[in-house]
């Protein structure tokens, strides 16, 4: 009798076990929605980013400006809008880029379409013709610098096995430096390539090298970070240094990189499946093509200039979302011919 009693209560730890790990594979199989509504309001974020700079002249200003009526708080929100571009691509290195040649196939062609349809746009507006923007690629950073990592992933992944988390470590010190190095000394720069694949290895790091509790500590070290980063923003208004503030948002800042991965790691844990953000999260990289093409900033900067009589931070955040929806609406109509060429070529 004791022996069948322990065999039962064998089976049944057995099947508890089985019932517990088939529970988590089915967890980790579905895509989490949380990191896919994070990826989306990093692209919004992105878009209020970028239309806000342009029209307030955010991106480069020194002490000329330091009177300026609610200078401060166009600061303050262009270093909110500036953690963006760190967010989107922690995400992309924290899961680890999947090297596919439909996707590869598929970024070309949304970038080709883009460049068409700017092209056609702008000659709409202003009567010129712009044929260099055919060198699609070269009329968006991030893109550029995004393809060729995604291209290199896999070799970068396997590099990125081969270390250990101090060599890791050690490796991505050794970028920053030249990174920083970079912002004063322009004899050779290490643009957007550089700064995307950094910001890639250090999401892996925290990924593949961080315990939970580590994980946990990372998070509570990037809350403190944010309050450092702003209150430098408000000791260059008081100094009257306001030339540090590039530097400060720069995605060069390791700071930026680690408040964005503190961001990620944190949603992370928030765990549930939606569909309809699943769908909608699928086409945010053609928002930032739609949305910075140079038909694109034509088509869309009226927006911002609808409802002058509410605060206009809110409408700089409505309409960015509206335009948010616009682009992946846009992307989404075709989307099915991308797929066919995609198939076609590639079976």
């Amino acid at each position: 009798m004791i022996q069948f009693a322990l065999i039962i209560n064998i089976k049944r730890k057995y099947q508890e076990i089985k019932k517990n790990t088939q529970n988590a594979m089915t967890k980790s199989s579905k895509r989490n929605s949380s990191i896919e509504l994070l990826r989306i309001i990093a692209m919004i974020i992105i878009v209020f980013f970028h239309f806000h700079a342009r029209n307030f002249g955010m991106y480069v200003f020194g002490n000329e400006r330091i009177n300026e009526e609610g200078l401060l708080l166009h600061s303050i929100l262009h270093h909110l809008g500036g953690l963006g571009v760190p967010c989107f691509m922690f995400i992309s290195g924290y899961y680890g880029m999947k090297f596919k040649k439909d996707r590869l196939l598929d970024i070309i062609l949304q970038c080709i379409g883009y460049a068409i349809l700017s092209i056609i746009g702008i000659f709409v507006f202003t009567g010129k013709i712009t044929l260099t923007q055919l060198f699609f690629f070269n009329n968006w950073w991030f893109i550029l610098a995004y393809t060729i990592i995604y291209t290199l992933s896999p070799g970068i992944n396997k590099i990125i096995e081969q270390f250990s988390s101090r060599e890791l470590l050690m490796i991505i010190g050794l970028f920053y430096f030249m990174m920083i190095g970079s912002l004063f000394n322009k004899s050779a720069s290490t643009g957007g390539i550089m700064t995307l694949l950094t910001i890639y290895l250090v999401a892996r790091w925290v990924k593949l090298y961080l315990t939970k509790y580590q994980k946990t500590i990372f998070i509570y070290l990037a809350i403190i970070l944010v309050f450092l980063k702003f209150a430098g923003v408000f000791v260059a208004f008081e100094s009257h240094h306001l030339g540090i503030l590039p530097y400060l948002s720069s995605y060069d800042n390791p700071i930026n990189i680690i408040v964005a991965g503190g961001m990620v790691v944190a949603i992370e844990r928030i765990h549930f499946s939606n569909k309809l953000v699943n769908t909608i999260a699928a086409n945010t990289l053609a928002v930032y093509l739609l949305s910075e093409c140079g038909y694109g900033q034509r088509l869309f900067q009226p927006l911002y200039e609808w409802l002058p009589n509410i605060p206009y931070y809110l409408t700089y955040f409505l309409f960015s979302i509206v335009i948010y929806l616009i682009c992946v609406a846009v992307d989404k109509t075709w989307a099915p011919l991308r797929q066919h060429v995609c198939r076609k070529i590639c079976d």
